[in-house]
């Protein structure tokens, strides 16, 4: 009967000081930058004015103004939650708007798939849309 030496497999380096260095600086540059980068988009583009132009049982329209600072267009994706009177979230939802350079627009957005319909008589009471950043982790 033959035998077999095997090699050990897999065979397993470790890491120089200096290139595990290198790598740990390398993302935590990543992630400076990128946040750099979502700081100046927050700083770039404005929402105000939100309000409840319409709401019934099983949907709300939410109106907002969007305002571009920039000289280019961007597309960034944004996150609009709404809330009632006792703070328990109604609709949230994330989607992606583009806005033109050195504009001012007032959009609205129209939220058909609530986490609850709304009671008779029950209004809509608060509102939020934030720009949604690109998570690094």
């Amino acid at each position: 009967m033959r035998s077999f030496d095997r090699m050990e497999w897999p065979k397993r380096y470790k890491l120089k000081g200096s290139v595990l260095l290198l790598a740990i600086l390398a993302v935590v540059f990543g992630i400076w930058t990128q946040r750099r980068d979502h700081q100046k988009l927050e700083d770039s583009i404005v929402i105000s004015e939100l309000s409840f132009d319409d709401w019934g049982s099983q949907y709300i329209e939410l109106s907002y103004v969007v305002e571009n600072k920039t000289d280019q267009e961007i597309n960034v994706r944004l996150l609009a939650k709404i809330w009632d009177a006792e703070d328990i979230e109604i609709a949230s939802t994330l989607f992606d708007i583009t806005v033109p350079p050195r504009i001012r627009q007032s959009r609205s957005k129209l939220f058909d798939r609530l986490n609850r319909s709304l009671k008779e008589g029950e209004r809509p009471y608060r509102a939020n849309i934030v720009i949604y950043p690109k998570r690094t982790m």
